[in-house]
């Protein structure tokens, strides 16, 4: 299993990326590696991305609300559950409804541009860091 600790050198750690629309997806996996981050992904679909985090444990999650095969609520749940960073980006966001229930996630409304997203990175990467550092 890949973890948080399995960083390559110059690399930020691993960002899992939900997105099913294949230009944003490629638009958005470009940003994230730009910013020195490896990509897990982009799954256009719940059940393969769920099935992806048998394998990995991201630093960060950039999740789009709607996929092909419904709603993301399953896999931000359980990156939620394992301590990961989630920051939702998508034009159907609901954002009671997500604050609601991940109080701690990040928003960037589509579309975004690569500084904001790199700015909710940072921010995730750094919780990420401070909760690994603690305990």
């Amino acid at each position: 299993m890949k973890t948080r600790n399995d960083m390559a050198d110059g690399q930020q750690g691993v960002v899992l990326l939900c997105e099913d629309e294949a230009i944003v997806a490629m638009d958005i996996q470009m940003m994230i590696e730009d910013g020195g981050f490896e990509v897990c992904g982009p799954f256009s679909r719940v059940s393969v991305a769920l099935d992806a985090l048998e394998d990995v444990v991201p630093v960060a999650a950039v999740l789009d609300v709607r996929l092909r095969d419904g709603d993301i609520f399953p896999v931000a749940e359980q990156l939620d559950q394992a301590g990961v960073p989630l920051i939702f980006h998508s034009g159907h966001l609901i954002e009671d409804e997500v604050v609601a229930r991940f109080p701690r996630a990040q928003h960037c409304p589509k579309p975004t541009n690569a500084r904001t997203l790199m700015q909710a990175l940072s921010r995730a990467a750094s919780e990420c860091v401070r909760e690994r550092a603690a305990g």
